[in-house]
């Protein structure tokens, strides 16, 4: 698994104080040095609409599409996300989870008999969209998302929480990482919230 931030809003800290300010008609208070601490007050008041006005997008890489698919119902994100319909999974490797491989030493056999029959359908003409339905959801993916800040923010409450799914999980950990480093007033309390 693999997150790398493509893009972002260039100054997301003017941006996001300008539309806070803009309800309380004090844009004249606006400081550089005092914006982290303002919008971090906006945080902690609960007042998050204004972090609408900031993104970012990341490649998300080496997922498995069960990862995938409980990212993509954040419905306030864009994605795009690789196709099975029109990429061929033939090459394509399975991510089983260790409790999984644990639990039951078949299911490995189980992953290549699967990816074995898909082979077999896709070389005697069946078409890769119909073919991908006897793949295993472990099967790895990539995509594309981009999230305003709120909604990112949404996002790693819901999936650093410990009864999260050990691999979105670890892909909330990724995001957290570059928005620490990035923007660590936007994730300071999350932080300390999860102790990561």
């Amino acid at each position: 698994m693999n997150v790398e931030l493509l893009d972002s809003t260039t100054d997301p800290l003017f941006v996001i104080s300008m539309a806070a300010r803009t309800c309380y008609n004090s844009r004249k208070k606006d400081t550089p040095m005092g914006r982290a601490n303002f919008v971090k007050g906006l945080i902690k008041a609960g007042h998050e609409t204004p972090l609408e006005f900031a993104s970012a997008t990341f490649d998300v890489t080496g997922i498995s599409i069960s990862c995938q698919n409980q990212m993509v119902r954040h419905r306030h994100a864009s994605f795009c996300v690789q196709s099975g319909r029109y990429v061929d999974q033939r090459e394509n490797e399975c991510i089983i989870p260790y409790g999984v491989l644990r639990a039951y030493e078949g299911a490995a056999d189980y992953v290549k008999e699967a990816k074995e029959l898909y082979k077999k359908l896709v070389i005697n003409g069946v078409r890769c969209e119909d073919a991908r339905a006897l793949l295993p959801q472990g099967m790895a993916t990539k995509l594309c998302v981009n999230m305003n800040f709120r909604t990112l923010r949404h996002f790693l409450k819901l999936r650093l929480h410990p009864t999260a799914q050990s691999e979105v999980r670890q892909v909330a950990k990724a995001i957290l990482e570059i928005c620490d480093e990035k923007w660590w007033w936007l994730v300071k309390d999350i932080k300390e919230k999860f102790d990561v």
